[in-house]
C-alpha cells in the first residue's frame, strides 16, 4: 500500500514558491531583458566578431560559457530565472548562518523576515524582470566568503575569481580578504583568475582571445579609471546611481531629463573628479572602523564577521561607476544586519542616540521599501527622486547607522 502524504503548511508554502518561480520565469522569459543582449553577443563570439565594438562589457569566459546556448533564447533565460530563484534562496541560508535566533521570539524572528524580504524585493523584482546577473553575483559573494571563512581559502578565492572574471564588482571584496589576511584566498584568487583569460583560447584562436582580452581591458579601464571624466559624469539619466552618478549633479551645473536645478556649487570638472575619487578613498577607509582590529587577524565572532563584511558588499554599488537600481540588492546584507540589530536592543535602555540613529535610519530606508516605485508614488514623484538620486543619499546615510549598530552592544 501507498502511504499517505503528509501535507503541512510548510510543504504547501514551498509547492506554492515553487509554482511561483516556474510561472514567473516563463512568463519574464518571453520578455526581452539583459540576457538578451549577452546571448546576442555569445553569437557573435562564434562568428568570430569583436564583441567589443558591440557594446559587450563582461569578458570573454562569460561569453564562451553562452556559447552553447546562443540559439535558445526563451530556454536560456527560463533557466536562467529559475537559477536566480534558487539562488535568492540560497542567499537567504547564507545571511541567516551568521545571527543567532535563538535570542530571538517566535515573533521577532517573523517581524526580522518579513522587513529583509519586504526591503528586498523592489530589488529582486527589478534583477528578476531585467534578467540580470545581481543575484549570481551576490550569492557568489556570500558563498565564497563562507568557504573562505570556514578554511576553504582555495576553493572560495577560485569563487571570487569566477564572479569577478564574469563582472569586475566583486573586487572590491579583495582588500577584506587581504585586511584579514586570507592570503590564500587571495593567490588562489589571481591564479585562477589567470587561468579563466586564457581558457577561451582553448575553443577559440589564441590571437582571437588575445585581440578580445586587449578590447576587453581597454573598456574596462575607460570605465574604472579614475582620471576619466567620460566614466565618471553619470549625469544625463535618471537610472544610474553611485558616487559617480550623485556627486557631480550637486557639484557643477549639468543637464538633466526633467528641468530642476540640483547643483549647489559651480566646480570644474578636474576637480569634481578629484573630490570622487578622495570621497571613494574615504569610505574604503571607514571600513576601518568596520574592521576595527590589527590587520591580518581573523575575525572569529561571526555577527561582526557579517557586519564589516556587509560594508564591502555595499561599497560595491556606491563606489563603482555605471550601476543602477538593481546593483543595490548589494545593500540588502546590511540592511538586514540593522534590522536585527534594532530588534535585538529594542528592549534596552536606550538614550536619545538611539532614537537619533532609528529615525536617520527609518527615513531613508523608506527609499528601499516597495513605496519606492512609479507604480506606488507615480512616475512624476519616481522621477524627482531619480533626478536628485535620492536612492545613493539613503545607502549613504546607512554607513553612520551602521557604525552605530556594533555588534558588541548585543554580543
Amino acid at each position: 500500500m501507498l502511504r499517505a502524504i503528509k501535507i503541512t503548511p510548510q510543504s504547501i508554502i514551498i509547492a506554492l514558491m515553487i509554482i511561483f518561480a516556474v510561472v514567473t520565469s516563463a512568463i519574464f522569459a518571453r520578455s526581452g531583458g539583459d540576457f538578451d543582449t549577452f546571448l546576442d553577443i555569445a553569437s557573435e563570439l562564434k562568428q568570430g566578431k569583436n564583441i567589443y565594438a558591440s557594446g559587450a562589457y563582461y569578458c570573454v569566459f562569460f561569453f564562451l560559457l553562452l556559447m552553447p546556448f546562443s540559439a535558445y533564447f526563451f530556454l536560456t533565460k527560463f533557466l536562467w530565472l529559475l537559477l536566480s530563484y534558487f539562488l535568492l534562496y540560497r542567499i537567504w541560508v547564507l545571511i541567516k548562518e551568521y545571527f543567532d535566533m535563538t535570542k530571538f521570539t517566535k515573533k521577532q524572528h517573523l517581524f526580522w523576515t518579513i522587513l529583509v524580504l519586504l526591503y528586498s524585493i523592489q530589488f529582486i523584482i527589478y534583477n528578476i524582470h531585467m534578467l540580470q546577473i545581481t543575484i549570481f553575483l551576490l550569492w557568489g559573494c556570500l558563498e565564497s566568503l563562507r568557504l573562505i571563512q570556514n578554511k576553504k581559502e582555495i576553493w572560495g578565492g577560485m569563487l571570487l575569481a569566477t564572479l569577478v572574471i564574469v563582472k569586475m564588482m566583486p573586487l572590491l571584496l579583495l582588500p577584506y580578504l587581504f585586511y584579514r589576511g586570507y592570503f590564500k584566498s587571495i593567490i588562489a584568487f589571481v591564479l585562477f583568475f589567470v587561468v579563466l583569460l586564457f581558457v577561451p583560447a582553448l575553443f577559440i584562436v589564441m590571437e582571437y582571445n588575445n585581440f578580445l582580452l586587449t578590447e576587453w581591458w581597454n573598456v574596462v579601464w575607460n570605465a574604472i579609471n579614475p582620471t576619466n571624466s567620460e566614466s565618471l559624469y553619470e549625469i544625463g539619466s535618471t537610472e544610474t546611481h553611485s558616487l559617480t552618478s550623485l556627486l557631480p549633479v550637486y557639484l557643477m551645473p549639468t543637464e538633466a531629463v526633467i528641468p530642476y536645478k540640483r547643483n549647489i556649487a559651480f566646480l570644474q570638472p578636474e576637480t569634481v573628479v578629484m573630490i570622487i575619487n578622495l570621497v571613494r578613498f574615504f569610505l574604503l577607509t571607514v571600513s576601518l572602523f568596520f574592521l576595527r582590529s590589527l590587520p591580518f587577524k581573523k575575525e572569529n565572532n561571526k555577527l561582526k564577521m557579517f557586519w564589516e563584511m556587509s560594508y564591502f558588499l555595499m561599497l560595491i554599488p556606491l563606489l563603482l561607476p555605471h550601476q543602477q537600481k538593481y546593483a543595490f540588492l548589494f545593500v540588502i546584507p546590511m540592511l538586514a544586519y540593522i534590522f536585527f540589530f534594532f530588534i535585538s536592543t529594542w528592549k534596552m535602555k536606550k538614550n536619545t542616540v538611539f532614537w537619533i540613529c532609528l529615525i536617520c535610519f527609518i527615513i531613508p530606508s523608506l527609499m528601499f521599501s516597495p513605496l519606492y516605485g512609479s507604480d506606488v508614488i507615480g512616475r512624476f514623484l519616481f522621477d524627482y527622486l531619480q533626478h536628485y538620486r535620492m536612492l545613493t543619499i539613503a545607502a549613504l546615510f546607512f554607513i553612520p547607522i551602521a557604525l552605530y549598530c556594533n555588534p558588541r552592544k548585543i554580543c
